[in-house]
Formats: C-alpha cells, structure tokens, sequence
C-alpha cells in the first residue's frame, strides 16, 4: 500500500503542468480557371535591352488553390496581462500560378513566436509586411490571392513581378522588386488600438548577408491606420524600404549595381454606405541603383486604384480597377520607359452556402502598353513578354474550418 501511495505522489511530483491549448484552422480554396494571353510586342520590355521576340499567345485551363493554408496557433497567459503569442502556418497552395509551388513540398508562410500585452505585441519569424497587410485587408476579392486581387499591379512594377517572398539568395544579378511581400529573418511590433488608430514595424535582420563585403539585403516596413469602430471609414498609410534586393535589375536587366535602394509609399482610404463599401489607392514605387556600369540609375512609377464591396444577403460582389502610369527613369546614357504602363480591372461573386463554405466566381483582365508586362496572379500566366494583355476567370470553393 505504501509503495502505491509513495507512486502516486512521485506521479505527481514529475507531472508537467497544464499546457496552453492549441488552435487548428485554415483555409482550403481551389477551383478550375481559364486564362488567356495576347500576343506580345516586339518592344524592348524596359529601360535598358533592345526589342525582344514577339511571343504568340495562348489559351490555358488549370486548377488553382489561391492562397490554402493551415494555421497552427498557441497563446499562453503569463499573468499580468503579459501572453506568449504563437503560430505556424503551412501553405499548401499546390497548384496553378507562377507565385505558388507545383510540387509536394510544404511551405511556411506567417510564422512567429513573440510576447503581448496591452502595450501591443513584439513577434519575431516570417510574416507578410506592414505595406503587404494594408494592401491585402482592403482588397474585396477574396484577400488579393485571386485572379481579380490588386497584388496583380499593386506593390508591383510590373515586368513579371506578383509576389516575391524572403530575402534568401537576393543580390546584383538575381533582383528582387515586389513590395506585395511577405519578409523572413524579421521582427516587428503591432500596436494596441488607440481609439481606432493602430500602427506597426517591422524590420528584416542581415541573416543573408553572405561576406564582410557583402550586400546585406534588409526590408523595413512601416504604417499606421485610423479606422475608428463608430465611424463609417477607414485611411492608411504605409511606407517600405528595401536595402539591396536590386529592384532595378528586375526592370532593366542590368545586373551590375553594388549597392540599391527601392522605396514604397501608400495612402489608401474607405468609406462604407450601409452595404456598399468605396475606397482608392495611389502608390509610388521607386527603385534606385549605384556602382557598376548602370545605364539606368532609377526607376519610378505611381499606380491609382479604386475598390468596392456590396453586401448581399446571399454573400457579396466586389470589384477592383487599377491604372499604372508609365515608369519615369533617370540615366547616364540612351533609355526610355516608355509605354510601360497597364490597366487592370477585377470582378467576383462570392457566394455562401454556409458560415464555412463559399462559391466563387472572379474575372479579371490586364490591358500592358507596348512595354509593360503586369501579369495575373492566380492562374499560369505563361506569356509575360512586353504587351501582352492577359484575360482569366476562375470557377471555385473556399471552406474555412
């Protein structure tokens, strides 16, 4: 009997103390698509090269699971108003565009471990940036993953950029120029709400810098928001600065610069009319290169878009449209930007079955001037070769659990 008892009480001596629960969710979202691209321009596509081969278009059907993932989330109370906060997210986007995997490999997207409080919460890991977030919250179709979604021209320069993801392998001659990110090696800080107004940072560290003379490719991302709870509106503004990802490269093909810095601004704002949402975008993207040979030294361009939302009883419709005005440069010797600009123009139907389940139907088009080459996120989008415009809807279910 004593044995017994001096068992039990070993038993509960060693027992681990009571664990922080942890929450399973995720998103499941695919569907066929059809995608049609126009033959391209025999233009030089940027700056810098001379005229390219025009490419023949082509019509393509596919299936696409936009943006699927699974979300893994813990959060322990420390006492004192003091958490640990954590998450692990998997993307199992497995099919159907250029900014997803073809393959079996498992991919993380939001990840983090950090601390919260009412002072806001630090979190260090991957995650979609500050600029990224603003961009995808006010997107109605479907959280900008789809065929219609505004990362098609926004946080964009065009020339085959849609989502650039990481810093891992960055430098002169392999560009990176997407401000629609999400950044690794980061820590960032998320603000409490002060009367609707919420602010954060974040800044990626120099884990990929390679050398002591090496390029140290960093983002820092700021922005701060006013959407008040008792108010029919919502405004923000956010700014990004890349340290050697070499933008420039991307546009021009140069490959030459030691050293770059690209910069993007943001203002973006909504007003909400019972059921119908309205809100607009003006963005400038800048991309500034030194060192090397360059021809072309800077790249600019400003992009306006309108979005709007309507509320059914059966679920909504929303609608995207983007202009990009030709890319302005500065340059040591003979270059040209222009005609690189686009128009974009994106529409959906989302429809519930129940609180988890929704049919989709999204539309979209990208009209590139003779130099431009936006393409479209969401489906394989080929042909990216200077002017051609691209066309793409897609037939799909979203379930949430």
């Amino acid at each position: 009997m004593k044995q017994k008892l001096l068992v039990v009480a070993l038993a509960g001596a060693f027992a681990s103390p009571a664990m922080a629960d942890v929450t399973i969710s995720g998103t499941v979202n695919a569907g066929p698509y059809f995608t049609q691209s126009g033959d391209s321009t025999a233009g030089p596509g940027n700056a810098v090269t001379g005229a390219t081969t025009k490419t023949e278009g082509f019509s393509q059907y596919g299936i696409t699971s936009n943006y699927s993932n699974i979300n893994l989330r813990s959060e322990e109370d420390l006492g004192n108003g003091l958490k640990v906060l954590f998450q692990y997210q998997i993307d199992i986007s497995q099919t159907g565009s250029p900014i997803q995997s073809t393959n079996s490999t498992l991919r993380t997207r939001n990840s983090y471990l950090g601390l919260g409080g009412g002072w806001g919460a630090v979190k260090f890991g991957t995650n979609e940036n500050v600029y990224e977030q603003y961009l995808y919250q006010a997107d109605p179709l479907d959280g900008a993953a789809g065929v219609g979604g505004n990362l098609q021209m926004f946080g964009s320069p065009g020339y085959g950029v849609v989502f650039d993801v990481g810093q891992s392998g960055v430098n002169a001659t392999n560009g990176s120029a997407g401000f629609y990110r999400r950044t690794d090696q980061n820590l960032w800080y998320e603000s409490p709400d002060f009367g609707g107004f919420t602010f954060g940072a974040s800044y990626s560290l120099n884990a990929y810098q390679t050398s002591s003379n090496g390029t140290k490719p960093q983002v820092m991302s700021l922005g701060g928001q006013f959407k008040p709870a008792d108010l029919p509106f919502y405004v923000n503004l956010a700014y990004e600065r890349h340290k050697d990802l070499f933008g420039l490269e991307v546009i021009t093909g140069a490959g030459t610069a030691t050293e770059s810095t690209d910069t993007g601004v943001k203002l973006q704002g909504g007003v909400m009319f019972g059921d119908l949402t309205v809100g607009a975008i003006v963005e400038q993207l800048k991309y500034k290169s030194s060192g090397g040979a360059l021809v072309i030294t800077e790249y600019k361009r400003t992009a306006y878009g309108l979005h709007a939302k309507y509320n059914l009883p059966s679920g909504y419709i929303g609608a995207n449209f983007g202009i990009a005005q030709d890319g302005k440069i500065q340059t040591t010797g003979t270059g040209d930007a222009k005609d690189s600009g686009a128009t974009y123009f994106g529409l959906g139907y989302f429809h519930n079955l129940s609180k988890q389940t929704q049919l989709q139907v999204i539309g979209s088009m990208v009209s590139n001037k003779d130099n431009a080459s936006y393409i479209l996120a969401g489906s394989s989008t080929a042909v990216v070769a200077p002017g051609a415009d691209h066309r793409a809807i897609y037939f799909g279910i979203k379930h949430s659990f």
